[in-house]
């Protein structure tokens, strides 16, 4: 269940970067996740979700997320990375996530950007929020930072 908690984690990724504006917000995803064992008590995971990305703080609108990664786990925990591509048509921009083995708070950054997220800047961190009543295949995310944005 840790392994599953630390993926949703980074998947709820958002955005944010270095002396800006402070942002906070909730993710809100459908997931595709699979796994493989490789040895004994070791494993290999791959994680694709869906959503919507949604600020409850800072400058950035309420977008679409698509987020892709994979990583390893083992009896100490799971660890892995990917990317989020947060909002639609010329107006995107893309995050790296990273999880590290046995956290249950994921790191993001922001990689780049086009239309009126071109020069976007930022970091924060992620985590993912238990929901007894959620659907299997469903999540959500609490996640903050900081962005800058062009002027």
């Amino acid at each position: 269940m840790k392994f599953i908690l630390l993926i949703l984690t980074f998947v709820l990724i958002p955005f944010t970067t270095l002396a800006g504006d402070k942002v906070k917000g909730i993710t809100f995803f459908t997931e595709d996740r699979q796994s493989w064992v490789t040895g004994e008590g070791t494993g290999y995971w791959t994680w694709h979700n869906k959503g919507i990305e949604h600020p409850t703080e800072g400058p950035l609108g309420t977008n679409p997320i698509e987020c892709h990664g994979a990583g390893f786990l083992d009896e100490e925990g799971s660890w892995g990375e990917g990317i989020c591509i947060i909002g639609a048509g010329d107006d995107t921009h893309i995050s790296h996530w990273k999880v590290d083995k046995g956290q249950e708070v994921s790191q993001w950054k922001y990689l780049s950007g086009t239309g009126k997220y071109a020069g976007i800047k930022g970091e924060g961190t992620s985590k993912h929020i238990e929901l007894p009543a959620v659907p299997a295949g469903r999540g959500m995310s609490e996640w903050e930072g900081e962005v800058s944005l062009a002027k």
